[in-house]
């Protein structure tokens, strides 16, 4: 019997192989270029332009026949027509205009429009919900009477903060030569988005370009915030060291409508002063030098290196909270006397759910846990050793994730198909332990640590999304050193918790009342 089973097993890991050997032959080459006899003009994406500033057009992404001599004709919309495949022109008065590509040959033509806005300067805005679309409007209309072309990087907020970055991050990139056109650039964001999208971007730019050609060195960069002043400008700090702008100034939210027409930092500072509205003006004045490096500063050097050579502001975040998620589950351990799955299982749930989001987050935590549940059962009827038992109730789990996936796509949940599969891992990881424990202690114990495990990894994802908490780690990441005095005092603790406490309530004042007859 032993022996059938062998040989078994090894025909289907051969069949496996064998197919995976066909299906890779059949798949079909990626670098097929596909060719037309029609024309196709394509003469790019909308631009934003300076008044009086060279401007490069070009006809290379259209697609013409080989080896045909086809004319390529831009119409600017100015009045101006040049003939050429890359071109330059110049506007000289402010406007929209509608310039036109047209290539043609014998009796074929094709052409191609895009929109060039014109304006004397450029002031480029990146916000995301926290900006109202009436409020976005009217920003419009007031730097259009100044003669600003206000341009407006803007997302909507997604679950959860990482993704929206991303987004963010993306609209920057794709919007570089606006920024090298750009006089001023203003950002506000909810949770200081906006500073860190600014800087992956800036990260990943430098990859491929020197940074210095976006031209910050004339720039000014105005960060406003509605959190702490002192916390945010420690943050902007890190993108004054790479970026270098020739001013930074970090301000109150309440100063949006001042700085959006004024294009001197200096105009700015003075109309802040008038108003009363808290900002600081960064730079070369406000960094710490080498020499009053001390033990008490090095994390917050270490976290400004780290950013500079390329290292995303939430790994570092991500990194640094998870001591303090640690020490809030050993409180609740300690001194309340919630169990939940031990100290590592709620941690790493929670660290999941700041990457997926709540909502993802705590629907992949029930899927996972009710599917290994069910797979359980179904396993349990097939007499098997434990380990090959757990393999197919996590084949089983791996399957649902895969099933959600493919829903997500369906329904166009770009949220639900964003997110890393290393999170989702940890939490199916956890269904070991739950089985586990289904079998040891029973089925009522291991679903109230189920419940407690949750309650707790949700708690401290709030603790670790709420902004202020953030901001000081990111800003002085020297405050964890806290949580090892913390679990100090905690370790202390030798008498009974809170839930014990009230658990025997009636015991204790049974005793209380026996000791004062």
């Amino acid at each position: 019997m032993k022996n059938k089973i062998l040989v078994l097993t090894v025909v289907i890991l051969g069949l496996m192989l064998n197919f995976s050997a066909i299906m890779a032959q059949e798949l079909p080459a990626s670098d097929d270029v596909l060719f037309s006899n029609e024309l196709q003009a394509i003469a790019g994406s909308d631009r934003n332009v300076v008044v009086g500033r060279q401007v490069l057009f070009s006809g290379n992404a259209s697609v013409q026949p080989a080896g045909k001599n086809v004319k390529y004709l831009w119409d600017f919309g100015d009045g101006i027509k040049i003939e050429g495949v890359d071109v330059t022109h110049v506007y000289t008065r402010s406007g929209v205009y509608r310039t036109v590509l047209t290539i043609s040959y014998d009796d074929q033509v094709a052409s191609d429009e895009i929109i060039v806005s014109v304006d004397k300067d450029i002031v480029l805005l990146i916000t995301d919900s926290f900006v109202k679309e009436d409020v976005r409007d009217r920003l419009q209309e007031k730097a259009s009477t100044q003669g600003i072309l206000l341009v407006d990087l803007h997302v909507d907020d997604s679950s959860v903060d990482y993704l929206t970055v991303n987004d963010l991050m993306q609209k920057i990139i794709d919007n570089k030569e606006d920024i090298k056109q750009a006089t001023n650039v203003i950002l506000l964001t909810h949770n200081n988005i906006g500073l860190d999208a600014l800087i992956s971007a800036s990260q990943e730019l430098s990859k491929t370009t020197n940074l210095n050609t976006l031209g910050f060195k004339n720039k000014n960069l105005v960060v406003l915030t509605d959190e702490s002043l002192n916390v945010t400008a420690k943050i902007a700090q890190n993108v004054y060291g790479l970026l270098t702008p020739q001013s930074l100034l970090v301000a109150k939210a309440e100063a949006l409508e001042l700085v959006i027409g004024r294009l001197q930092i200096n105009q700015v500072v003075e109309d802040l002063k008038n108003s009363e509205i808290e900002y600081q003006l960064l730079g070369v004045h406000t960094q710490r030098p080498l020499t009053n490096l001390r033990v008490w500063n090095v994390f917050s050097y270490m976290v400004s290196f780290m950013v500079n050579n390329g290292v995303s502001l939430n790994t570092i975040y991500l990194i640094l909270i998870l001591p303090v998620i640690a020490t809030l589950i050993a409180f609740s351990r300690q001194i309340i006397g919630v169990k939940s799955f031990g100290l590592y299982a709620p941690t790493l749930v929670a660290m999941s759910f700041l990457v997926t989001g709540i909502k993802y987050g705590i629907a992949f935590f029930v899927v996972v846990l009710l599917v290994g549940t069910l797979g359980r059962l179904v396993a349990r009827k097939i007499r098997l050793m434990y380990l090959p038992r757990m393999a197919i109730v996590l084949s089983i789990v791996s399957l649902s994730i895969f099933v959600l996936f493919f829903v997500g796509s369906l329904m166009e949940k770009t949220d639900l198909i964003a997110i890393s599969i290393f999170p989702i891992l940890i939490m199916v990881i956890i269904t070991e332990k739950f089985i586990s424990s289904q079998i040891e202690l029973g089925s009522l114990t291991a679903f109230k640590l189920v419940l407690e495990t949750l309650v707790l990894s949700i708690v401290s994802y709030l603790l670790a999304n709420w902004q202020p908490l953030r901001s000081l780690i990111l800003g002085y990441p020297e405050f964890i050193f806290v949580t090892f005095l913390l679990n100090y005092l905690i370790g202390k603790w030798n008498g009974l918790r809170l839930l014990e406490l009230y658990r025997f309530r009636k015991v204790i004042k049974n005793v209380e009342i026996s000791e004062k007859k």
